[in-house]
């Protein structure tokens, strides 16, 4: 999957959950053929900082490199914006905002 379409998929998934369309989480995954657990991983991806989602979805980097998406997904545990913004900054740095 491509970094936009990662976004997006995190987008119309929350969309449907909110929406009722969908019970949960689990039912997205049985409905994707995929586990549980990725769709956790690309829902996690909105909780990054509007400027880094950004960047990513215009930037030159990419998110289909696992290694790299696996890195960006440890930044989604940070609650604090300026702290996702500054690690981004150390992870990726030819890219960060």
């Amino acid at each position: 999957m491509r970094r936009v379409s990662l976004f997006q998929k995190a987008a119309e998934w929350r969309r449907q959950l909110d929406a009722g369309e969908v019970a949960n989480q689990a039912e997205i995954a049985r409905r994707e053929g995929i586990t549980r657990a990725r769709v956790t991983q690309i829902m996690d991806l909105m909780r990054l900082a509007p400027e880094i989602r950004e960047r990513l979805t215009t930037g030159a980097s990419a998110l289909e490199n696992r290694g790299t998406e696996h890195r960006i997904r440890l930044i989604t545990r940070l609650r604090n914006t300026a702290e996702q913004v500054d690690a981004f900054k150390h992870i990726l740095p030819g890219i960060g905002p």
